[in-house]
């Protein structure tokens, strides 16, 4: 009897999860065919309008031959950085798309089925299952079977059969049976990878009908999408790809897109993630991609190599925030509320799968994250107010400082040396054709050994350990030990943030070479600059410097070619004013001291320098910190063990202190151990162990890998704070 039941579990298993391909199968056509979506709403309008008219683009007579190739693809061509063939599968993909879905002229069009036919059979003559992969790997296990894969699904039931199983052969064979494991070339897939390797075999589990395919996918699922100590997401919410690299508004775009994706594809069914992936997942969403958008765009610093390509956008993140806002999760109302505001001014139209749930996802009351983040397994951190976004990306010996993959971001060694980026309105930079103009030598923020091979593609890990953050939320510190690559420069660079403006303190600037050394205060797209004394407003941004500011403003011009990865020659010329102070030659133990405050006037600026809220207390070789006198709190890096205003540390470490609270993390990011920080004032506390003395009180802090611990402090009565 027992294993009679067993064997009756067994097949109703069985049966359910047959059921369930059919289910996840039919959801899949819907997504891709907008099914039920609101044909009336205007951007419901424009995304049918943009699906007939690529699909007219892509079948004018000429362009798409009767035997199913296209005029301008060279199918003889050896994968490399790009395949001229992936453009056939591209185009195919969108083809089957016009032809199932309602409410634009090529549904169910005749011709446009005839020609789907005849390329879907060319399809045979660069991938067939016989032909031996050459070239990049990616287009063979990948590229091709994400968009071939689509297409078979969309197609399956309307196209000749012979095809249909050559070209499921065609796949099986590049992919392999596991998403975890490599193709037939390419190396074992991981983060972003992984999730495409997932998306090419469900498509290839529903072109089989095999329930044991499309489980191991949902396991692979499952898995990719928590932290991870390799590549992918990280446990403080960033995301690397191509070893220790920040790539949040990369791969990591990419993969919240796909991912989300596949949670609406496969909802209610036997293969959904579990509730804890989609937890985590969410907590990504909101933590890791919202936070790193701003206006339509990423943030620079999380997008690696893509800086170098003009179509470059924000479009993977708002895709992931419109999908996951259809998602009951822990944190959809901080999804929907950035999804919202993304979409009050993004202007490009959506494909037709997704125009429907960004129509609903903009009913929402729309508002971005705000507060401060720091980002430790990244060396990354962001600073957000109503109306800016602020940035500092570092580098250090557990991260690397980028890539020069496929020949592209081949000026842009400096892009972890410190660099800021400052956006009010989201378009300075992005959108207008600027980053070939721009002088990759003077990068934001950085402080710079000028020579011939200051900007260029030479990258790698740090060889300093000292880069971290800490911060309360609302505001906080970070600091970096700075060691550039290829240069002989060292610098001790900290930044404090605060609710209106920015501190930036760099000490111990030394170079032994000739060459002349600057820090770069900022470098922005525009021409009129108002100056007084030691304080400037540029574009709606107050500066003042305790060091002579020089400004420079020229008309400067340059090619998305000479960035590497685009042929686009086309010379692009924008008015760049840049902000710096000059160290000279052979710097020793040299300083910069200033401050940048967005969102200002002339006039408010002029009120804000007068007031002097912001007291820099120290900047030296033991430790950089900075006091707000309209709250008394304190920003501190101690570069070593030291004290500054009565506050003492045993250890190198980044604290921020308030009126109850403390605020501290080690820069080192040391797994394993603890620190001591002491402060004047008798308190107690449930977080830390401490100690007291009749006027101090020392806490023990966790190393923690560079996580911040924030300790609430209580005051004993009668002992009165001395900070």
């Amino acid at each position: 009897m027992r294993k009679l039941l067993i064997a009756l579990l067994a097949l109703t298993a069985t049966n359910a999860f047959a059921a369930d391909i059919d289910v996840v199968r039919r959801q899949f056509i819907d997504y891709y065919t907008a099914a039920g979506a609101p044909a009336d709403a205007p951007r419901m309008r424009d995304a049918l309008g943009a699906l007939e008219s690529v699909t007219r683009d892509n079948t004018a007579p000429g362009f798409l031959l009767d035997d199913g190739t296209w005029s301008d693809i060279d199918y003889k061509q050896t994968p490399a950085g790009g395949w001229g063939p992936w453009d056939h599968t591209r185009r195919l993909s969108l083809m089957a798309k016009a032809y199932q879905t309602p409410g634009q002229p090529y549904y169910k069009n005749a011709r446009l089925l005839t020609q789907i036919n005849a390329a879907l059979a060319q399809t045979k003559s660069f991938y067939g299952a016989t032909i031996v992969p050459t070239g990049n790997w990616w287009f063979w296990t990948i590229g091709i079977p994400l968009d071939l894969g689509t297409t078979l699904v969309l197609m399956r039931d309307e196209m000749d059969r012979q095809t249909y199983d050559d070209l499921v052969l065609a796949i099986q064979v590049r992919i392999l049976n596991s998403p975890t494991s490599r193709g037939i070339i390419g190396p074992t897939p991981t983060a972003e990878n992984l999730v495409w390797s997932c998306w090419t075999h469900l498509c290839l589990g529903l072109l089989k009908d095999d329930a044991t395919m499309l489980t191991a996918v949902r396991n692979a699922m499952a898995g990719v999408t928590l932290p991870s100590t390799g590549e992918g997401v990280k446990s403080d919410m960033s995301f690397h790809q191509h070893g220790a690299q920040l790539y949040t508004g990369g791969y990591g775009g990419s993969f919240a897109y796909d991912v989300a994706k596949y949670s609406l594809i496969t909802r209610n069914t036997a293969y959904a993630m579990p509730q804890t992936s989609l937890d985590a997942f969410s907590d990504y969403v909101a933590d890791g991609i919202a936070w790193s958008l701003y206006g339509n765009y990423f943030d620079v610093s999380v997008i690696g190599r893509e800086v170098a390509r003009p179509t470059t956008t924000g479009f993977n993140g708002i895709a992931a925030l419109v999908q996951m806002a259809a998602f009951e999760s822990r944190r959809a109302s901080e999804i929907r509320a950035a999804a919202a505001k993304m979409l009050q001014t993004w202007q490009h139209i959506f494909p037709s799968e997704l125009a429907p749930l960004a129509v609903r996802a903009e009913q929402t009351t729309a508002t971005w994250p705000a507060g401060h983040r720091h980002y430790y397994a990244s060396d990354y951190t962001v600073h957000r107010r109503p109306g800016w976004f602020a940035s500092v990306k570092m580098f250090s010996t557990r991260t690397k400082s980028g890539e020069n993959t496929n020949d592209e971001n081949i000026l842009g060694s400096r892009q972890s040396d410190g660099r800021f980026y400052l956006s009010l309105n989201g378009t300075e930079y992005f959108g207008r054709d600027v980053w070939p103009s721009m002088d990759w030598t003077r990068l934001p923020g950085i402080t710079v050994e000028q020579k011939a091979d200051t900007a260029s593609d030479l990258y790698g890990y740090g060889t300093r350990a000292f880069a971290g953050g800490t911060g309360d939320g609302r505001n906080g510190v970070s600091a970096m030990e700075l060691a550039p690559l290829g240069s002989s420069l060292t610098a001790k660079k900290s930044w404090f943030f605060f609710d209106d403006a920015i501190v930036f303190l760099t000490n111990s600037i030394t170079s032994p070479s000739t060459n002349r050394v600057e820090t770069i205060i900022n470098q922005v797209p525009a021409s009129t600059i108002y100056r007084n004394g030691n304080w400037a407003v540029l574009e709606n941004v107050g500066y003042w410097s305790s060091s002579p500011m020089q400004t420079v403003s020229e008309t400067r011009t340059g090619t998305w070619a000479s960035l590497g990865g685009s042929s686009d020659e086309t010379p692009h010329t924008s008015a760049i004013t840049t902000l710096f102070i000059d160290h000279g030659v052979n710097p020793v133990q040299a300083t910069a001291e200033y401050m940048i405050v967005p969102n200002v006037t002339i006039e408010s600026m002029r009120t804000w320098v007068a007031s002097s809220p912001l007291q820099i207390v120290a900047n030296n070789a033991a430790v950089s910190a900075v006091r707000n006198r309209r709250d008394n709190t304190l920003g501190i890096t101690f570069w070593s063990a030291g004290s500054v205003e009565g506050v003492q540390s045993d250890a190198p470490a980044v604290v921020y202190l308030t009126s109850s609270t403390l605020s501290a993390a080690d820069p080192t990011s040391a797994a394993t151990g603890s620190f001591h920080i002491t402060i004047p004032g008798v308190y107690t506390t449930n977080d830390v162990p401490y100690t007291t003395s009749a006027r101090s009180t020392t806490l023990t802090l966790p190393r923690a890998g560079g996580r911040t611990t924030t300790v609430t402090l209580k005051a004993k009565m009668g002992k009165r704070r001395a900070v």
